[in-house]
């Protein structure tokens, strides 16, 4: 399956991708743009030229037919056939750029007038071939004058054609050179438009790189520096899901598990000054409790009014005594006997010892498990941590409160959560309670809790509580589904 996180690393290099790409994608619409119109404008040039050339050559078949006429002119004038031969090649020569013209003219109203002085041409040639020659070959000058009319009619008419046809090509080559201006026009607008945005657009990139990306950069500087002068209580906010957010969120991670290693190691430190104080002096409290204790055994084995007294005397003796045990019990290394156990069996056992010895003062323990949770575990520690927790709940609830245990199993982990409807711990309290001496209650030592901690801490696993007056108490116990790395299960 794809890892969500995995989805979240390459969002801020998609929004940078995407917003060059805009940039380079407007420059790419404005060189294309350019090159498209550049190519169009060298379209109209290039019509503008072959118009050019299309006059051009109409001017040189008009000239050639006027050319043709030179020497029938010049043949009648001498009534000779003298400049027959030169007027063979002004033919040819008037024939070949016809056919020019005719080849260079594309629209139908250039070829339909192309066509006309070509067939006029030709009709001038055949006049003057069937009508002029035979007539100067015969010696009969008196139709010479009518026949030069006719000739110079149909030049004068293919002239006339020549002349419409420039025209026309004029008229087309003008609307092609205005098509290229216009064409050039629309290509600097559009190149500027398309720059113009393309800068606005890098410089909303540069505004948008600071806005997110620079500040949200200063923000982790900034926490980070916080955080590495010792300030493991500073949290760095940035809102949405990109790598700056996740780079946030892990360093919230870390400076709260730098926090909980803190805390863990200072109460270590506590731990060992406790067991290093505890182990100095059991050894001569116990030697006078001892004497004290055995004094009251024989005072109280003799009658007399000072019973009760003696009887006190007895009572705060033994609890010092506890106390000095729960001392030692909390500083000393906590050697486990890790078996596969259930968590919810422990819980029942826990609660039935307990009930049997009058400890839960007939508040009612319902213990929940739909199936058997089973970590490996020191059965009689576990069973000690879970007696700890509900005889707390057990004093501080009401006689008719309510005390749940609910043992579940997760995939790497069990875990126990003992609850009780009191009236919860008072915040102040609740930030210490598993430090040695810390307590609510009127005659108690404090160490439970504490010893609850260092049980859970020698098996791996995790101790924590939640509690409100609205609410009451959770503690909850997590165990790891593998055995300590410390010991090794027997």
């Amino acid at each position: 399956m794809t890892d969500p996180s995995a989805r979240l690393r390459n969002i801020t290099g998609r929004r940078l991708l995407a917003a060059f790409g805009a940039v380079l994608l407007l420059f790419a619409a404005a060189l294309a743009v350019e090159l498209f119109t550049l190519q169009r404008i060298a379209a109209a040039e290039a019509e503008v030229a072959r118009l050019d050339h299309a006059k051009h050559a109409g001017h040189m078949a008009a000239a050639q037919v006027r050319e043709q006429y030179i020497h029938q002119a010049h043949t009648l004038i001498e009534f000779g056939e003298g400049h027959l031969g030169h007027y063979a090649k002004a033919v040819e020569t008037a024939h070949q750029t016809i056919a020019h013209l005719e080849s260079v003219a594309e629209a139908p109203t250039e070829k339909a007038l192309a066509r006309q002085i070509a067939e006029l041409a030709e009709q001038n040639d055949r006049d003057f071939r069937d009508r002029v020659v035979p007539v100067i070959r015969a010696g009969d000058r008196s139709h010479i004058a009518e026949l030069g009319d006719q000739l110079e009619s149909v030049v004068d008419h293919v002239v006339e054609l020549n002349g419409r046809l420039n025209d026309e090509l004029e008229r087309r080559s003008s609307a092609a050179r205005t098509r290229a201006e216009e064409l050039r026009g629309q290509a600097r607008l559009a190149t500027i438009a398309c720059f113009a945005l393309a800068i606005l657009l890098a410089a909303g990139l540069g505004l948008w790189l600071t806005r997110t990306i620079v500040r949200r950069v200063e923000s982790l500087r900034q926490g980070a520096r916080r955080i590495g002068s010792g300030d493991l209580g500073a949290r760095i906010e940035l809102a949405g899901s990109d790598e700056f957010a996740e780079l946030a969120a892990s360093f919230n991670h870390m400076a709260a598990s730098l926090a909980r290693e803190q805390a863990a190691l200072v109460r270590s430190q506590k731990l060992a000054s406790i067991g290093q104080v505890a182990a100095g002096i059991a050894h001569e409290l116990n030697n006078p409790l001892s004497v004290i204790l055995g004094y009251a055994k024989l005072l109280r084995a003799v009658p007399g009014p000072h019973a009760d007294d003696v009887a006190i005397i007895e009572s705060e003796a033994r609890q010092c005594q506890r106390i000095v045990s729960e001392l030692l019990d909390l500083a000393r290394p906590h050697r486990l006997d890790v078996q596969p156990v259930d968590l919810a069996t422990l819980a029942r056992e826990a609660v039935d010892r307990l009930d049997d010895a009058g400890a839960l003062h007939g508040r009612k323990v319902e213990v929940i498990a739909n199936a058997p949770v089973v970590v490996p575990a020191d059965a009689g520690r576990i069973r000690q941590v879970i007696a700890n927790v509900v005889v707390n709940a057990a004093q501080a609830t009401a006689p008719n409160g309510k005390i749940t245990i609910d043992a579940r199993s997760e995939p790497d982990a069990a875990i126990l959560t003992i609850a009780d409807d009191g009236p919860g711990i008072p915040a102040d309290v609740l930030a210490q309670v598993f430090d040695p001496f810390v307590t609510t209650k009127a005659h108690g030592t404090g160490l439970g809790l504490a010893i609850a901690h260092a049980i859970v801490d020698a098996h791996g696993g995790r101790i924590w509580i939640a509690s409100s007056a609205e609410t009451g108490t959770r503690v909850s116990l997590q165990l790891p589904a593998s055995p300590p790395a410390e010991v090794s299960p027997s």
